[in-house]
């Protein structure tokens, strides 16, 4: 037999990936009609012509998937979630899922003996059919015996959780090494952080609450713990021990799950309300597992106490959290696997704080004692606060979060995630309360953290000698060119857009820049318009381009000026558009009419 030069037939590098299955059928009939061997490949339904479209289609397949998955396999190109989870996986980062709605409050008490009580965990708090939960036990003092009391220590330290907590078939271990529970919640809103894992031994047969841990590989051999990780498939996978790192589970072991399902938007909750409406969580599971994990003697409330106590929300519920994007993962997981889990730098502490507090903050900045005393004090002295360190916000996180020493602190300034009924707002003593509770056994043993408040920056449409805040003083005059047939409608709810997009209170950042060189540009090529100018209300007094007021609404006649530049922020400073959802009032479209010539056809 005579070979054919290999050259002949020569393909680029990355020519294979262009082929299909009928391109590919049909080069290697022209590669065995031109060798003249064979000839069953020009017939239809022979034995060589089947087995070469079984290597077509085969071949097809395979490119398929290459082509599918070549930029899928690297970390900084991956798009698919199912990719980037089974990447990350690689660094030990556990994706973030859904995150409910929280709610502070205030409580009191009423008609309860005198004592110390505990209200079990799961209690369901009920308001017009929404249902808030506890997701541990909370226990009080009532101090006096029938006169209605502020329940002020557990309204200070303790926050709710939308929606009910539901309890998950109970798994019997197979004692296999490191073994693994997926829990199936692929259609059910659950909140990622309000899992809890209960044990009966078969050696022992009483229940033992399991606790979390981020990393079993870091325990010893007879740790409690367990790992809880989302799946590519939006499962929850649970995984024990092997005996070396983390207890094994034995044969016959059993394994009690219970988690927070959540109603998602509909949980959103904004009025002040009050209720007595409190319900115990009693499945006879249930009521097994708290008896024996009760190794306190706790004195619960049973359901007649539970009417006595009465709930007034103290702020509207935060939005919830979608589970973690793609881009998000990739963001935060190289900064979290720097830290291995531990508390050191600025940048720890806030790749901790955004992974772990994603349900209430937008945002997040660390500032040690250098940054503190240079950047944050020296703002308030420059706008002419002499003691800054003595203000209301100042003092309350002074007292609330910090020892009486000032220094060898790590400063959280957080920026709480948005409500529907809020412009501006700082996190609760409650939300402060959890956070901190979570770092005292991650941080460094010298450091202590406190917290530092936002300040915020309000925007607003302004004008040269304006200084007045607070009030809507101008109007934006937007003039559309003499052809432009667009709808005023259109073209304001375009700049309105533009305006959101900017100050969207979900992509802004602390030390935002503002472009208004940006957001000129964008109104300026908004089809139909021509000109447009800041107008005083008060006197009519008209301004060529536009002017932005830009102040901070604590210290509004300290801190207020006139723009019609970038505004760089410090790295504590977070901006919001004064009076949003009014932008339509504000905006006014005229049209122009100029001298009209004739035109020949």
């Amino acid at each position: 037999m005579s070979y054919t030069d290999p050259n002949i037939h020569a393909v680029p590098k990355d020519g294979y990936v262009a082929f299909d299955a009928m391109s590919l059928r049909q080069l290697i009939v022209d590669r065995l009609n031109e060798q003249q061997v064979f000839t069953d490949q020009n017939f239809i339904g022979s034995n060589l012509a089947s087995i070469i479209d079984i290597i077509s289609f085969s071949y097809h397949t395979l490119i398929y998937y290459l082509n599918k998955t070549s930029t899928e396999s690297m970390f900084t190109e991956s798009q698919l979630y199912e990719n980037m989870n089974r990447i990350v996986k690689l660094l030990d980062y556990k994706p973030l899922g859904y995150q409910t709605s929280t709610l502070t409050f205030n409580a009191s008490a009423q008609g309860l003996p005198q004592g110390i009580h505990t209200i079990p965990r799961y209690t369901i708090v009920s308001l017009n059919g929404i249902s808030f939960s506890f997701n541990e036990d909370i226990t009080f003092a009532k101090t006096t015996p029938i006169v209605l009391e502020s329940l002020l220590e557990m309204s200070r330290l303790k926050m709710l959780f939308q929606g009910q907590y539901q309890e998950y078939p109970l798994h019997t271990a197979t004692g296999e090494n490191n073994e693994l529970v997926i829990v199936n919640t692929a259609n059910t809103l659950v909140d990622h952080f309000n899992f809890d894992v209960y044990v009966k031994t078969k050696q022992h047969n009483v229940w033992k609450q399991y606790i979390p841990t981020q990393n079993l590989f870091l325990e010893n051999s007879v740790a409690e713990k367990y790992e809880i990780r989302l799946n590519s498939n939006k499962r929850y996978e649970i995984k024990f021990g092997n005996d070396i790192n983390g207890r094994k589970l034995q044969a016959g072991d059993k394994v009690a799950i219970y988690f927070l399902e959540s109603s998602g938007d509909n949980g959103v909750v904004g009025e002040a309300f009050t209720t007595s409406q409190l319900r115990k969580y009693n499945t006879p599971q249930f009521l097994e597992i708290l008896n024996d994990v009760n190794i306190e003697q706790l004195s619960y409330l049973d359901s007649n106490d539970l009417s006595k106590l009465y709930f007034k929300n103290a702020s509207s519920s935060t939005l919830p959290k979608q589970p973690e994007t793609v881009e998000e993962i990739r963001d935060l997981a190289p900064a979290l696997y720097r830290s291995q889990y531990r508390l050191v730098t600025d940048n720890d502490y806030e790749a901790y704080v955004k992974a772990n507090f994603n349900n209430l903050i937008t945002d997040v900045k660390v500032f040690n004692n250098w940054s503190y005393t240079s950047k944050y004090l020296k703002y308030f002295y420059d706008i002419g606060i002499q003691s800054p360190f003595k203000t209301e916000r100042a003092l309350l996180n002074q007292v609330l979060y910090t020892d009486s020493t000032n220094f060898n602190n790590a400063y959280i300034i957080a920026v709480p995630r948005a409500t529907a009924y809020s412009n501006y707002n700082f996190l609760s003593p409650a939300q402060k309360e959890f956070i901190t509770t979570s770092i005292i056994s991650t941080k460094m043993t010298t450091t202590e953290t406190t917290f530092l408040d936002p300040i915020y920056k309000a925007f607003d449409f302004g004008a040269p000698g304006l200084f007045v805040t607070g009030e809507d003083l101008c109007t934006l005059v937007v003039r559309k060119s003499t052809t432009s047939r667009v709808n005023d409608e259109l073209i304001r709810n375009n700049i309105i857009h533009i305006l959101q997009k900017h100050f969207s209170r979900s992509k802004v950042k602390l030390g935002q820049l503002i472009n208004v060189t940006s957001i000129l540009q964008e109104i300026q090529d908004i089809p139909g318009v021509d000109t447009f100018k800041t107008v005083r209300n008060d006197t009519g007094t008209e301004y060529s381009g536009l002017y932005f007021q830009v102040w901070n609404p604590v210290y509004p006649e300290n801190d207020n000026y006139i723009t019609q530049t970038n505004v760089q922020l410090n790295s504590f400073e977070f901006p919001y558009f004064n009076n949003i959802n009014y932008l339509a009032n504000k905006i006014k479209i005229i049209s122009s009419y100029g001298t009209y010539e004739p035109i020949e056809y």
